[in-house]
């Protein structure tokens, strides 16, 4: 019996030999590659992390630029407004000038129409009198030809008549 407790005790110190040898040193193995693995996906995620530091970085920055643009943009907007501003008084300034030139001129070009009329009204009435004396001239000459002609027989009678008185 105590020779098979002997051999059950080698084969146990058999088996822990063999499991420290070849087992654990497997699972050693393991572990160190595990550990290196680490490193390494550390190292990665360092390298990520860096690089996603930089791209914050970036994007900090050209958010501020973006900032810097919006408030130049809004600062221009306002200069824009109030020189329409001034543009839109000096237009109104204008359109309320050539409205008064538009409502003086209306009112110049009325009298000379009134003043047109009333010369074409002048010259009807002086062409009318001009004719009625024309007509008067001529009635006056017409009468003084006849007046004339019956003087002439009568001072001088035609050559016939003489013959005839003779």
């Amino acid at each position: 019996m105590q020779r098979a407790i002997w051999i059950i005790t080698f084969f146990i110190i058999l088996a822990i030999g063999y499991y420290w040898m070849v087992v654990d040193d497997s699972r050693t193995q393991q572990m160190m590659q595990l550990a290196d693995s680490d490193d390494e996906l550390s190292g990665d995620v360092n390298s990520t992390v860096e690089i996603y530091d930089r791209l914050e970085k970036k994007w900090i920055g050209t958010s501020k630029h973006v900032q810097t643009l919006q408030k130049e943009t809004h600062a221009h907007y306002a200069a824009y407004d109030a020189q329409m501003d001034s543009i839109d008084i000096v237009f109104e300034e204008i359109k309320f000038s050539i409205e008064q030139l538009e409502e003086t001129l209306t009112r110049k070009i009325d009298r000379v129409k009134d003043d047109v009329r009333n010369l074409e009204d002048s010259f009807e009435t002086f062409k009318r009198s001009t004719n009625r004396n024309v007509r008067d001239v001529k009635q006056t000459i017409s009468t003084m030809q006849d007046d004339i002609n019956t003087l002439n027989l009568t001072v001088f009678p035609p050559v016939e008549e003489e013959e005839k008185k003779k």
